[in-house]
């Protein structure tokens, strides 16, 4: 019986205003976003967190966060046509999307 192995490793990415910042490359999330990760990375500094990724595989990672109890799949956001403002005005702007929807979520129940 043959078996296949996932060979993963282990790193640590930087939350920042821009996204989760991993060997190069940007990596968002949803929960992340609702969570304010980036907004609270603009305004408090940026923080390191573990990940769990694979070596040939770079299109996601495993984003691993006691602190905010969150354990999930972040996936890369190609930003070689975007500046780093240009990133962090999306994240911006879909928080004030959400903050949006939850305010007539509220108005309508």
């Amino acid at each position: 019986m043959m078996t296949n192995q996932i060979k993963a490793a282990i790193g640590i990415a930087t939350i920042s205003a821009q996204g989760i910042l991993f060997n190069g490359r940007v990596y968002t999330n949803r929960a992340v976003i609702k969570k304010r990760w980036f907004v609270l990375a603009r305004e408090e500094g940026e923080w390191m967190i573990p990940v769990v990724y694979l070596h040939n595989y770079h299109e996601a990672i495993i984003i691993i966060s006691l602190k905010h109890q969150e354990v999930s799949l972040a996936t890369w956001v190609n930003v070689r046509n975007l500046n780093m403002n240009e990133v962090e005005h999306y994240h911006e702007q879909l928080n004030q999307l959400k903050e949006l929807k939850n305010n007539i979520t509220k108005q309508i129940k």
